[in-house]
């Protein structure tokens, strides 16, 4: 299976080429190599390489710039999507496109939102990467849309300056104080289980549609930075604060937590961040 990974670069990216199995040629473009907001290079591309699978990756995740930064949010998250669906729907290539849990309003607590649930974004972001779904799935009828949430990764977003995960233990070590919402609740991903994930679903030719793919469990993000800073070795205290205390431009659902009616089943929050720490060696 040759398949085509764009944004490569990216936490998702990177980890979709680490573990990419035996059973696909994958090939990595970087945002330098494709910028998949120019639909000629677009089309060039996709011919030279002419992949069986393109895995879209590549996305605007700057939540709150994007408030500012409308067109650039959705030239990248919804209309670079709409050519790359067009181009793999007229050319039979199925296409993954990868998706967010912030197209959701909060408002299901305490259910998990499951992949046929109504969404209502809050903010940009997620209305552009609502958009991308919509183009995803009505160009495209070979697609599968892929929602993460809280993702993290062995590489962090440049895009973000690195990852929560490091961003609490470099605080923690160098005795900074750290202060972290306890009212919004997501389920954090370890990027490298989301790509296992996208890979079960190619590998397995799961039917095409909607997939969640967040590890298990649930938490606050103030609950997430204490077990990182518990699980990493060390001893920092993690101060509680409010979403309102917290200066965001962006409005981001209180309760964001993704559930699954598929069988991806990946493992618990806590484990993967454990592993995550073990593997980086950024414990103390």
């Amino acid at each position: 299976m040759k398949v085509l990974i764009t944004g490569a670069s990216g936490q998702l990216g990177n980890e979709l080429q680490r573990t990419a199995p035996a059973y696909a040629d994958a090939t990595p473009l970087t945002r330098q190599q494709l910028d998949i907001t120019a639909k000629d290079a677009l089309q060039r591309a996709i011919s030279a390489y002419n992949p069986d699978v393109v895995i879209n990756t590549a996305a605007y995740v700057k939540v709150d710039a994007a408030e500012d930064e409308p067109d650039a949010a959705f030239r990248i998250n919804a209309t670079a999507v709409r050519d790359l669906a067009e181009i793999c729907g007229r050319s039979g290539i199925k296409l993954v496109h990868v998706s967010t849990d912030y197209i959701f309003d909060g408002t299901k607590s305490p259910l998990p939102y499951l992949e046929a649930d109504r969404p209502n974004p809050l903010c940009t972001y997620g209305m552009s990467k609502l958009a991308g779904e919509l183009y995803a799935a009505n160009l495209c009828p070979s697609h599968y849309i892929v929602r993460t949430s809280g993702l993290y990764a062995s590489r962090g977003s440049s895009r973000k300056g690195g990852n929560f995960v490091l961003s609490i233990i470099n605080k923690a070590k160098n005795r900074e104080p750290i202060r972290v919402v306890d009212d919004i609740i997501t389920s954090p991903t370890f990027a490298h289980d989301c790509a296992g994930a996208i890979w079960k679903i190619l590998g397995s030719e799961m039917p095409f549609g909607i997939y969640h793919a967040a590890n298990s469990g649930h938490c606050s993000w103030h609950e997430f930075a204490q077990h990182i800073v518990n699980a990493a070795g060390l001893h920092a205290e993690v101060a509680r604060i409010k979403h309102t205390d917290y200066p965001a431009k962006a409005r981001r659902p209180l309760w964001s937590v993704l559930g699954a009616t598929n069988n991806l089943d990946l493992r618990h929050w806590k484990k993967a961040v454990e592993e995550y720490i073990i593997t980086e060696g950024a414990g103390k």
